[in-house]
């Protein structure tokens, strides 16, 4: 096996365990959807690559299966010993045997990174897109001794309320998430503002951060201790998604290069996604995987051509346009799937505010090093002040210039997917497919505006939508829900801040019921789950709030899920 394929099968080794993956949370909703979206894998993979290599790859296909099947089916007993990892609003969250669970009952002097043993009961409500197992109510719990992410978690604290102490709450909550991606601190609106300048990435570790870390510990003390003392910044941030992502890539770079070997990227970045998904096999549906790998899949593919393209600008600023770019090719449809929003400013918070956080970053850091020594600790202090002050200064002046975020809905993001596709095929001179776009484009339009069948969708805001025919209205769950983002991207015509009974056609109804929904369709009724309440055992439940979907589609007395 020569040097080239064992790149190119990491490659279909990354693709087999996201396949897995996915086929294995499928398999719950819909067998038979399961069935084809793996049997579609493998049908491809012979036909480019024969049958040998694909059974091969089937091997390592079934390994997330595995890994998943053994990290869900496990019972907790009575007593268990709990690490804390966040505190919120309905109580906790925590990990018993390395599983997420929720934390609810008596956990009043607990704080984030303890370690607790409890007495309690566990109530199984796997949410297999985040990978909670389900929440365990406790009744009562002792501390046990600190150890070593005990005393992580509480230097994290320490470095806040030490900056805190000099620079006041909010700017020690910027820098802290910079730098940390310590994000439970930040004020909203200061999120707001760096959403509407696609800046919100730089709060949360990734690549990016990692980067500037390992680039300044290997110029100071070589490639051994950037390898070996970046791990320590993984752990002391959370071991982020994108951090390990990061990290496992400029691994592979320095035993390239320690070995004289040609650097692939490509397999770097499948070499990341395979350690990931088999330690954490839920990684897939997590929004912060998705964009960390797809953005640097878009660098790679894409930087060096649009660079090119941008010969005649600064070196800077050709650059940091081509990066900014390339890394939005593959993120924005998932970013307008996930959250049916987008930012213009994007390309003005990233050239003009960024390298300022990056600054914030590495001063960040030197706070952390020197926290003990007060005179270096109060400098850079004293030097973070004033480049907080000037972020504050181009965030306040471009969000006055650039234009507000812009509301998009999923046939944005399916339609931008299929100009991608077209536009693959139509570069390996498959002219006639460019016609494909258009066709697709008119039947999108013609479902944006006319529905054959019932459809119901879930929003989290806490809004339900309900489309028949031309009608399209909108009932709210709960009072004072932001709604302009989902009246915008649904065009619904009707809006109901309160009601108990809604008949849609002459088979259908859907109704309240506690802090969820009925739907009675035909003789039969479903449950549809759209809070945290347990479940009721009498009816079918579509779980709204957890699941793997958030719309139906109600054809004659079937129910069809739309993924």
């Amino acid at each position: 096996m020569n040097y080239n394929y064992r790149i190119n099968i990491l490659v279909y080794i990354f693709l087999s365990f996201i396949f897995g993956s996915y086929s294995y949370v499928l398999y719950d909703e819909s067998k038979w959807l399961a069935v084809i979206v793996a049997s579609c894998f493998f049908i491809l993979l012979i036909f480019y690559k024969g049958i040998k290599f694909s059974f091969l790859i089937m091997i390592f296909f079934f390994v997330p299966i595995i890994n998943s099947y053994n990290y869900y089916n496990i019972n907790f007993s009575k007593n268990e010993e709990i690490r804390i990892e966040s505190l919120n609003s309905y109580g906790a969250i925590g990990k018993i045997k390395g599983r997420t669970v929720y934390l609810s009952g008596n956990i009043k002097e607990i704080s984030s990174g303890d370690r607790i043993k409890v007495k309690g009961s566990f109530k199984k409500d796997i949410d297999r897109e985040k990978g909670v197992l389900g929440s365990y109510k406790v009744d009562s719990y002792k501390h046990l001794k600190s150890d070593l992410i005990s005393k992580v978690y509480n230097l994290r604290e320490k470095i806040f309320y030490n900056i805190r102490s000099k620079l006041g709450y909010r700017r020690a909550a910027i820098i802290t998430s910079i730098s940390f991606g310590y994000t439970e601190y930040l004020d909203n609106s200061d999120e707001m503002d760096m959403k509407k300048l696609g800046i919100l990435h730089a709060l949360s570790v990734s690549g990016l951060h990692m980067a500037i870390v390992y680039s300044i510990i290997k110029k100071f003390l070589g490639e051994k201790a950037a390898a070996f003392l970046s791990v320590f910044y993984v752990i002391f941030t959370g071991a982020a998604l994108a951090t390990v992502r990061s990290y496992i890539m400029m691994l592979t770079t320095s035993f390239a290069m320690s070995f004289k070997r040609n650097y692939n990227p490509l397999a770097g970045l499948s070499l990341g996604g395979i350690i990931i998904i088999l330690f954490k096999p839920y990684s897939i549906f997590n929004i912060g995987f998705q964009l960390s790998f797809l953005a640097t899949l878009g660098i790679i593919l894409f930087n060096k051509i649009i660079n090119k393209k941008l010969y005649k600008f600064p070196k800077y600023i050709r650059e940091s346009i081509s990066i900014c770019i390339s890394s939005q090719i593959f993120t924005f449809p998932v970013v307008v799937y996930a959250f049916k929003e987008f930012s213009l400013g994007f390309l003005l918070g990233n050239l003009i505010v960024v390298p300022f956080m990056n600054i914030i970053v590495v001063i960040g850091n030197l706070l952390l090093l020197f926290l003990k020594v007060k005179l270096l600790f109060n400098y850079l202090i004293f030097i973070s002040y004033y480049i907080t002050r000037l972020i504050d200064l181009l965030i306040d002046l471009l969000n006055s210039l650039v234009p507000n975020i812009i509301y998009l809905n999923e046939y944005i993001a399916k339609f931008y997917f299929i100009i991608l596709i077209t536009t693959y095929f139509y570069k390996k001179n498959m002219r006639r497919i460019i016609v494909f776009p258009f066709f697709i484009a008119l039947l999108y339009i013609f479902n944006l505006f006319y529905s054959p069948y019932p459809k119901i969708e879930y929003y989290h805001e806490g809004i339900i939508s309900i489309s028949y025919k031309t009608s399209k209205k909108l009932f709210y769950l709960h009072d004072n829900i932001k709604s302009e983002k989902i009246e915008l991207i649904t065009m619904a015509k009707e809006k109901y801040k309160y009601f108990n009974r809604v008949n849609i056609g002459k088979k259908y109804n859907l109704k309240k019921y506690n802090n969820n929904l009925l739907l009675e369709c035909y003789d039969k009724k479903y449950l549809l789950k759209v809070s945290r309440d347990e479940n009721v055992e009498a009816y079918d439940i579509i779980d709204f709030k957890n699941g793997s979907f958030s719309k139906i589609v109600l054809i004659k007395d079937k129910i069809m899920p739309v993924y």
